[in-house]
């Protein structure tokens, strides 16, 4: 299994990561999966969701508009796939409470997620840097994206 993200998502990503500094943020990864089930295709995000709360070292994402805004997506044949969040001026590597948080929505029945996704935008080595963590059966598959 692997992840594909769609340039403008990362581009946008990328500015929400910037404009959010010195502050976390993050949102909702929509998209679809390959017909051989092997490529998770990142195509949207759902961001600055009102009910969420930022602060210098937490990110709790806020769940006003989801239901709607899934809706949309589901027209368009695009699920919910995961989350993304921010780790300012920091690497970009789970911690054991986004570790908790992913594993919660790989099991929730009403999240119908069972290989969810995590986005980690961060910096490492004076650069902006993307980990991407895939909750894959007892697996979690992890890659690093310079962006």
């Amino acid at each position: 299994m692997k992840v594909e993200i769609q340039q403008e998502v990362l581009s946008h990503i990328k500015c929400l990561y910037e404009e959010a500094l010195p502050k976390e943020t993050g949102g909702i990864l929509f998209g679809y999966y390959s017909n051989d089930l092997e490529t998770a295709q990142i195509t949207d995000i759902y961001y600055n969701i009102p009910d969420s709360k930022k602060s210098y070292r937490s990110f709790i994402r806020g769940k006003k508009g989801f239901r709607q805004y899934s809706k949309k997506m589901w027209g368009k044949n695009k699920y919910y796939l995961g989350e993304w969040h921010s780790h300012p001026e920091s690497v970009p590597y789970m911690s054991i409470q986004d570790k908790k948080q992913m594993l919660r929505i790989k099991q929730s029945e009403n999240m119908k997620c069972p290989e969810p996704i995590l986005l980690i935008i961060g910096e490492k080595n004076n650069g902006i840097l993307l980990a991407s963590y895939i909750f894959f059966g007892n697996e979690i598959l992890f890659n690093e994206l310079n962006i």
